[in-house]
């Protein structure tokens, strides 16, 4: 009996210096006894785009799926590094992380992150291949396949409404979209780019030093290319879009608009359509920088017309879709004395099927599609003098026609 209590008695002591040393360590740390185990891995079959679709019960299982991706709530030190560098103006401590892999085909494609607030709402997002977010392959590792290397920065306010953008290309050339809003509707927003740098390597000699010196003076900077200015009918649907291209933007224009949808107005969602045909094809490139060309919408968000002035506000060219349901029917330009209509033709599924090119009235050429195959036949003063054979964008032959005469 004596035995049993001693040895009750070491066993009760031993457990009190443990629980002891335990707590003590507790307080001088400042932690909490409770230890909160991490949220397991939900994997989901998706789309994709990454949609969570539905819930699978195991990661062999989504992987059979042709598009899966899974979500996880993380801690922050698992962050890349090129999140927190690019975020830290936005970046709250109180924003829970969520962790996405996108698969196809059982291999990763894409990875996201999430930074969402107390309502749950998703205030950051960044998204991209897994190369894309080493700060190595950054820095200019040309070892890398560039296809592998991009993704995106998303930030959004308080509403829920996109303010900045960051988009990373393959080039390592990145891109920034600003966008304003009043009363909820996106009034600007400006296209900012830097080219990437052009200072890589280790110089090997004094002349390779002094070149790669001065190009780490003109280490590129961000740049204003363009500022879109958008207007709206009394109803609130966007009507028309005011864009200025500024210094070095007119290599770079382009008639989509970044962030249109949600982003403009939470009730309507624009589509914005143009036809092959723009201002920047008719003026050439190396002419737009200084316009201001405003492009007027129909409730379908399709462009009916482009209008180009100068920056004495003197109209250089004017630009006019017409559309039939869903088709583009015919393009009209004018520009001073350049005076052209482009009319297309359509198949009873709605595909491309004939083009007519005309200059001040008269027929210059003609293209017949059937499906990757194309005969594009050349005009002079109305008369047909030459035919090409396309195949998958490649021409693969051509031939003069005599006067008179029809090819074969």
């Amino acid at each position: 009996m004596n035995k049993k209590i001693f040895l009750f008695s070491i066993i009760t002591i031993a457990a009190l210096l443990t629980l002891g040393i335990f707590l003590a360590a507790q307080e001088s740390t400042g932690t909490s006894v409770s230890v909160t185990a991490p949220a397991p891995i939900r994997w989901y079959r998706s789309n994709a785009s990454g949609l969570e679709i539905e819930l699978i019960p195991s990661r062999l299982a989504a992987m059979r799926n042709e598009y899966c991706v899974s979500v996880e709530v993380i801690a922050p030190q698992r962050l890349p590094g090129i999140i927190p560098r690019n975020i830290v103006p936005y970046y709250s401590e109180r924003y829970s992380v969520e962790f996405k892999v996108l698969y196809e085909n059982s291999k990763e494609i894409r990875r996201q992150w999430i930074f969402r607030d107390a309502s749950g709402l998703g205030r950051l997002a960044a998204s991209g291949t897994a190369d894309f977010f080493s700060s190595v392959i950054r820095r200019g590792n040309e070892s890398e396949d560039p296809d592998e290397v991009k993704g995106f920065i998303e930030i959004r306010n308080s509403e829920g409404y996109v303010t900045r953008e960051f988009q990373y290309d393959e080039d390592l050339s990145e891109w920034d979209f600003r966008y304003y809003y009043k009363e909820g509707f996106l009034i600007r927003a400006e296209t900012w780019l830097k080219e990437p740098s052009s200072a890589k390597g280790t110089p090997q000699d004094e002349e390779e030093a002094s070149a790669v010196t001065d190009a780490a003076v003109r280490e590129p900077v961000f740049e204003n290319l363009f500022t879109d200015y958008y207007r709206y009918s009394r109803s609130g649907s966007l009507r028309a879009i005011d864009r200025t291209i500024h210094e070095g933007g007119g290599e770079k224009t382009r008639v989509g608009f970044p962030a249109l949808g949600p982003r403009v107005t939470p009730v309507h969602e624009v589509a914005t359509q143009a036809g092959i045909y723009t201002t920047a094809y008719f003026l050439g490139v190396g002419n737009l920088e200084g316009l201001t060309i405003s492009y007027s919408l129909d409730n379908r968000g399709r462009i009916l017309s482009e209008i180009s002035k100068n920056e004495e506000g003197k109209t250089v060219g004017e630009l006019r879709n017409n559309w039939s349901g869903d088709r583009l029917q015919d393009v009209a330009w004018k520009s001073g004395d350049d005076d052209r209509r482009i009319e297309f033709e359509y198949d009873k599924d709605k595909n491309p099927l004939i083009e007519r090119n005309y200059r001040k009235g008269v027929l210059e050429r003609i293209v017949t599609i059937d499906g990757d195959n194309e005969v594009e036949d050349i005009y002079m003063n109305g008369v047909l003098i030459l035919r090409a054979y396309w195949e998958k964008g490649l021409k693969i032959s051509e031939e003069r026609v005599p006067p008179g005469s029809l090819p074969k």
